[in-house]
């Protein structure tokens, strides 16, 4: 399961990273963006012992510029961190995805050929090949599990 939560710290967003069995990062190359990652990577370490994580650079130009985004927010973490950063891929900046926004439809079903839909299958593949998880590390982690599998034994997620 995937779960998008708000941009920034808020008791909500920790809570679901908390619970979470993989943090993946989302930024873009805005200093409020850098700033954002950075800060909810040092509160998650810091504060709930949490020393790894996936990055998604978003909103680039290129691969390269995706790369030089994750690149530039690992040299922070490097200097002041005690983490393990990994690198998750890039999301295109594409028109597309503002269109099929605004449509209210998923850009994979309207625009299945953009580069934007064709990267979210890429990113799509990478978080399935993930490894999985033994089993609930404590905290929130066992009340997730237990939601999905409670879910799932009644049809609820899954069809």
């Amino acid at each position: 399961m995937v779960v998008d939560t708000a941009a920034g710290i808020s008791d909500t967003v920790i809570s679901f990273a908390r619970a979470a069995h993989e943090v993946l990062v989302v930024v873009c190359d805005e200093p409020a963006s850098l700033t954002d990652a950075y800060a909810i990577i040092k509160l998650l370490n810091r504060d709930h012992g949490q020393g790894r994580f996936r990055v998604l650079a978003n909103m680039v130009q290129s691969n390269q510029e995706g790369h030089e985004l994750y690149n530039k927010l690992c040299r922070v973490t490097d200097r002041y961190l005690d983490v393990m950063l990994g690198y998750m891929g890039c999301i295109p900046h594409d028109e597309a995805l503002r269109k099929a926004v605004r449509g209210q439809r998923a850009v994979v079903q309207a625009y299945p050929r953009s580069r934007v839909a064709q990267a979210f299958r890429s990113l799509a593949r990478k978080i399935d090949a993930l490894p999985m998880p033994m089993g609930a590390s404590g905290q929130l982690q066992f009340f997730v599990e237990r939601l999905i599998q409670y879910s799932t034994e009644f049809g609820e997620i899954g069809r």
